[in-house]
């Protein structure tokens, strides 16, 4: 069973007292990965592969997933979350971007969209802002990933930007996390409908 709460903070884990409990989506973490790996009523920590800002906490085959606070990883030796420097160098990050549609300036751009996940691996980062550009870099609009690592969005109506502009397409930028997740950048074509 995956549970969502609070995990209990044992003598000299003081500092994960400021920890928040993510609270999950349908999918943001698959029940059964958590649940196998504190299958046989396993007791203690493990790192959450998905996202090194998180760890499993298993406690009588009950694994909860719990929060470092904010700036620091989960360092499976150490069993504690730390500073990002301490525990392992920054992840990369890869981002893709679909193609758009351009309504007319009176109209804006629809379906701009992006996918933000871990380099090497399927798992996307949840949560995690992304802004959408012009390719010479004048916001569009900006959004947060869902928990498959997905952000869409739309532009306001009523463009000021130059139709040529438009035209040349766009970038989808994670600025990353410092010292956690590097940043990651695509770009995607805009077309006129």
């Amino acid at each position: 069973m995956l549970r969502i709460g609070k995990g209990r903070l044992s003598k000299g884990l003081a500092a994960l007292a400021a920890g928040a409990v993510l609270a999950l989506g349908a999918g943001a973490a698959p029940a059964g990965a958590a649940e196998g790996s504190c299958a046989g009523g396993v007791t203690g920590r493990l790192p959450r592969l998905q996202d090194h800002r998180f760890y499993v906490q298993c406690a009588g085959g009950v694994a909860t997933v719990v929060a470092c606070p904010t700036g620091q990883v989960f360092a499976p030796a150490a069993q504690l979350c730390e500073s990002p420097e301490l525990v392992r160098p920054a992840v990369a990050t890869v981002a893709t971007a679909g193609p758009a549609k351009l309504n007319g300036l009176l109209f804006g751009v629809k379906n701009l969209s992006t996918t933000v996940r871990i380099a090497d691996a399927p798992a996307g980062l949840d949560g995690v802002p992304v802004t959408f550009t012009t390719v010479g870099g004048r916001t569009l609009c900006t959004a947060v990933t869902d928990q498959f690592g997905a952000a869409r969005c739309d532009t306001p109506a009523r463009l000021t930007i130059p139709l040529d502009e438009l035209l040349r397409g766009y970038r989808a930028n994670y600025a990353g996390i410092g010292g956690i997740y590097l940043p990651a950048s695509a770009a995607a074509p805009i077309a006129l409908l």
